[in-house]
């Protein structure tokens, strides 16, 4: 028999103020005003277009970042990773970026 570690995560919102994003062609990120002691997660989900995203702090572009589609399920991202979080739409369409905080 395997050994699991399974973690089940039931989260629901935080109370905090949800933020969200215009993407265009200018680099924008959210303003991460969500507290440690609220939210754990951020549950993101991405609008209107696609949008090129990057978390090690340089700009994205056409070329550089990681490929978000529209039109996805939603995804929950720790705290920390979407506020490192920088966007701007992927193609000639403008974008947008939703994200509700939640705890745990």
């Amino acid at each position: 028999m395997n050994n699991s570690l399974v973690v089940n995560l039931y989260p629901s919102p935080s109370g905090e103020t949800d933020e969200r994003l215009a993407v265009s062609t200018a680099s924008v990120s959210f303003t991460g005003a969500w507290t440690a002691t609220k939210t754990k997660y951020v549950l993101v989900d991405i609008q209107g277009a696609d949008v090129m995203v990057t978390f090690d702090g340089s700009t994205p572009t056409s070329s550089n970042g990681h490929l978000f589609k529209q039109l996805t399920a939603p995804f929950f991202w720790h705290r920390d990773t979407a506020r490192l979080a920088k966007f701007i739409r992927a193609a000639s369409t403008d974008a947008a970026v939703q994200a509700t905080p939640f705890n745990v």
